[in-house]
């Protein structure tokens, strides 16, 4: 697992990707710069889908999650109660408990920067 950062110039939020093959295909891509906007429960950027497991999706996410897959990047910070309804996620990593709650420190519209910690 790799840990990175995050951030839209000002917040800086550390994650962690995980050992799936869409967050090791992603990690290639580092730095990675998006832009998007806060849904009310994530940050959603377009992006290029990338290489992944069809088999390594699962339904629904945790808040604090990231997801790379049909052509968005998001910041999954909220709606995990409602998340069941969303088939095929991909999920490539982690926000840190420590600093999920940064999230709310973002403006509405944002361009992220993921690199390597």
């Amino acid at each position: 697992m790799r840990n990175i950062i995050i951030t839209d110039g000002i917040v800086r939020i550390r994650a962690r990707l995980n050992d799936t093959l869409a967050a090791k295909d992603f990690e290639r891509r580092l730095p990675f710069s998006c832009s998007g906007y806060d849904s009310g429960m994530d940050y959603c950027c377009n992006a290029a889908n990338g290489l992944y497991d069809p088999l390594e999706t699962q339904i629904g996410w945790n808040n604090g999650d990231i997801s790379l897959g049909g052509g968005w990047f998001a910041l999954l910070y909220g709606g995990e109660e409602f998340s069941k309804e969303y088939r095929n996620m991909m999920i490539i990593g982690h926000i840190l408990e420590d600093d999920l709650k940064l999230i709310n420190q973002m403006p509405g519209r944002v361009k992220l920067v993921v690199s390597e910690e």
